[in-house]
């Protein structure tokens, strides 16, 4: 029997073993006294990629790097072990698929207890990410280093340039105490105002402001006082040393609470000179405004980028809009119809070639003609632009006629003959004088009379014609003319009075207009039309006979079935034969009752049309059905507030709502009462019609494509022939409309029919 001691170490070495197994985050492993793997942990797996089949048995050496072996770098460590009992090292390590990683690794020795070296138990982790952080901190520390040496070298640096462009910088700079009174002024503060610091010393801030801008200036001290470290900008006059008033312009900043300043900074230069010259350029521009503005021409002054510098009044008349909302605009933004326009490369032209340039543009937008001069200059360009749309209009209403008549003429498909109201010829184009050649044999010739050029028997009505036209009644007719004893060519003949500004008729046109292929696709048409209707009829007639030659036929078979049946004894061998002679016969008779019954559907296609109740209709359905909605104790809600009639057929709507009415209450819900509902509503000037039940549903997906077959039928748990659906698409079809259904299984039926309103 074991010793307790014993059988404790063992299970302490099992728990040890079981615990090791278990770690994910650290590769914990055994090796023999040479370094090779004799245990493998899930931490090792996951770090190293190596399962334990792959490993055990493997010297330690495959987890470092080519160089590292060159060294003898995994022998070192063990010695290093060895001598000192554990090696801790960091290094780059090699995974199974070859990617490195940065090891945390330490080796232990272990001893078995009579002191004998037994191996070692190596520790790796994967602290790659910290020896990245390490590093990029590094670098970060060392830049870091870099730039505090670099920034220090150039605030000295700074610090002394700073020095020397205060003392000699063409601006003035003072610095004032809360009072207002000079703690420092720059070299260039005394050049500008011409007192020295001495003088400016004994003098009050105040006494040296002009009268008039004291006002002003005051509440701007006092702003700067009140608005710590915010800039404040302002012009003013102050007094000169010599005795006149100079204008300033200076940025005042309250830096009293910066403990490196303790001032008030002013920066201020002289523009005594800027003042005065943008005083007489405002002057100038008054004069040149003021004359601008009195002209009858439009003005318009533009920068380098075409953007309005100037716009007279005029110009806001002409565009219809401000004049000054169009200033700092660029002129192709407000316009963008213009771009590529006449106007938009004389503009382009004139600035790069620096040349005047005239040029005529029309602008559709505005329906605006412009004549416009063009004066350029290094900044820009000066335009006077003058409207001259009633010119064009007038020009292009003497040109308008003949220019649209000849276009009219020579560029249409029409043959156009002009005559006035004495029916002389006026004008004509290419395509009437061909014709005239053709059918005439005469050439047409102006001043010539009309009839002429007509056939004898088409003078009355030409008289007639002309007559009509006296009154300005327009004249439309067609008419033929033979060019083969198989081919003739049709025209439709239009005549149209012209008429003067007073209203009167002045002239005659003539259009003749080739029809000929319009009057083949129409006689092709009708008789592809008769030759289907012909077809159509054959048909039906073909099916009548068939169905009604076959009655009697069928009948005589069925009459002789049930003779030899009835002398027949049951157990006769050819019992069995007969009876399925006498099914197939039986089904033969019913194919045929539906075919006659479908022949009759198309026959009733004529019946005369009437305006049928909807309401009405229902009941009528609901009182033929009565004993099969009281059996199944059936709800029908109806509601025909939106379409309570239709014009149709009676026969047709009555056997659609008998038969979707019949099919909701056969194919109910087994334990569910039915509820059918019908609703009608307009849609885009259709009547739709929607009954919706919650019986069984139809599979879609399975039955949707075969739903209103002939003979379909899909639950066969209730008795049918497969007709009423086929027989109410046919129906909703004849009369002009369509149909369509939304079901599941367990979910219930919509059906939605549409028909034309008219």
């Amino acid at each position: 029997m074991p010793k307790p001691e014993l059988m404790q170490n063992n299970f302490d070495e099992k728990l040890l073993q079981l615990l090791i197994s278990r770690i994910g985050d650290y590769a914990i492993y055994m090796l023999d006294p040479n370094g090779y793997i004799l245990s493998w942990n899930q931490g090792a797996k996951n770090i190293k990629g190596y399962q334990d089949e792959e490993v055990i048995g493997c010297h330690i050496s495959i987890f470092y790097t080519t160089q590292e072996r060159r060294e003898n770098v995994p022998g070192n460590n063990l010695n290093d072990a060895l001598k000192n009992n554990i090696h801790e090292s960091q290094g780059w390590r090699v995974r199974k698929d070859g990617s490195i990683f940065w090891a945390d690794v330490a080796i232990t020795t272990l001893y078995d207890d009579d002191g004998f070296l037994k191996g070692f138990a190596k520790i790796t982790r994967d602290i790659t990410a910290r020896k990245k952080k390490d590093d990029q901190k590094t670098l970060v520390n060392a830049e870091l280093e870099r730039r505090v040496k670099a920034n220090t070298d150039k605030i000295i640096a700074r610090e002394r340039r700073f020095r020397e462009l205060i003392e000699n910088s063409y601006d003035g700079i003072s610095l004032f105490g809360r009072y207002w009174n000079v703690l420092y002024r720059s070299r260039s503060a005394a050049r500008i105002s011409g007192w020295s610091n001495e003088e400016r010393a004994g003098k009050r801030h105040d006494d040296l402001i002009h009268p008039d801008d004291l006002p002003m200036a005051k509440e701007l001290f006092a702003r700067v006082l009140t608005e710590p470290a915010r800039p404040v900008m302002a012009t003013y006059r102050t007094l000169h040393k010599q005795g006149h008033y100079i204008w300033i312009e200076c940025l005042l900043n309250n830096l009293l609470n910066d403990p490196d300043v303790e001032a008030i900074v002013c920066n201020f230069r002289d523009v005594t000179g800027r003042i005065l010259a943008e005083e007489q350029i405002r002057e100038k521009n008054r004069q040149i405004g003021s004359i601008l503005e009195s002209i009858t021409d439009g003005f318009i002054a533009l920068d380098k980028n075409f953007c309005y510098t100037y716009v007279n009044h005029r110009i806001g008349e002409m565009l219809g809009v401000d004049a000054a909302s169009l200033i700092g605009k660029c002129v192709w933004d407000v316009f963008p119809d213009a771009v590529n326009s006449s106007t938009h490369k004389a503009f382009k032209q004139a600035i790069e070639e620096q040349h005047y340039i005239l040029n005529e543009d029309y602008y559709p937008p505005l329906g605006l003609w412009q004549e416009n001069h063009i004066y350029p200059s290094p900044e820009g360009l000066s335009v006077f632009i003058r409207d001259i749309t009633e010119r064009k209009l007038a020009e292009a209403s003497m040109q308008q006629s003949e220019s649209n008549l000849r276009s009219v003429f020579e560029n249409t498909d029409l043959a156009i003959v002009l005559f006035d109201m004495d029916a002389r010829l006026q004008s004509f184009n290419n395509n009437a004088r061909r014709l005239a050649d053709r059918y005439f044999k005469a050439e047409l010739k102006v001043g010539e009379s009309a009839f002429y050029y007509c056939l004898p028997e088409r003078v009355g009505d030409v008289k007639h014609i002309l007559q009509k036209l006296r009154r300005r009644s327009p004249i439309v007719y067609e008419v033929s003319y033979p060019i083969t004893a198989e081919l003739t060519q049709w025209f439709e003949v239009r005549w149209v009075s012209v008429v003067n500004a007073q209203n009167q008729p002045v002239g005659i046109i003539l259009t003749l207009k080739d029809i000929t292929g319009k009057k083949q696709a129409d006689q092709e048409r009708d008789r592809m039309t008769a030759d289907l209707i012909q077809r159509n009829k054959d048909l039906e007639q073909f099916t009548y006979i068939v169905s009604h030659n076959l009655r009697a036929p069928v009948a005589n078979i069925k009459g002789l079935s049930d003779l030899l049946s009835d002398d027949m004894k049951p157990d006769d061998e050819n019992m069995a034969a007969l009876t399925a002679l006498d099914t197939s016969v039986g089904n033969l008779d019913k194919v045929i009752i539906d075919l006659n019954h479908i022949l009759q559907v198309s026959s009733q296609a004529n019946d005369t049309l009437e305006k049928v109740s909807l309401p009405l209709l229902v009941d009528d359905v609901k009182s033929a059905n009565s004993q099969l909605i009281q059996k199944n104790n059936v709800k029908i809600h109806c509601d025909f507030s939106e379409v309570g009639e239709l014009t149709s057929l009676k026969s047709y709507l009555y056997s659609i709502f008998q038969n979707l009415i019949v099919n909701s209450i056969k194919y109910h819900r087994a334990g569910v009462e039915p509820v059918i509902s019908i609703v009608s509503k307009i849609d885009h000037n259709k009547a739709c019609l929607y009954f919706t039940d919650n019986g069984k549903g139809i599979d879609m997906q399975r039955d949707g494509l075969q739903l209103f077959g002939l003979y379909k039928r899909f639950d066969l748990s209730v008795e049918g022939k497969g007709m009423g659906l086929f027989m109410v698409k046919t129906q909703v079809e004849r009369l002009g409309g369509k149909i369509s259904v939304e079901s599941g299984v367990d979910k219930g039926s919509t059906f939605k029919l549409e028909f034309p309103l008219k």
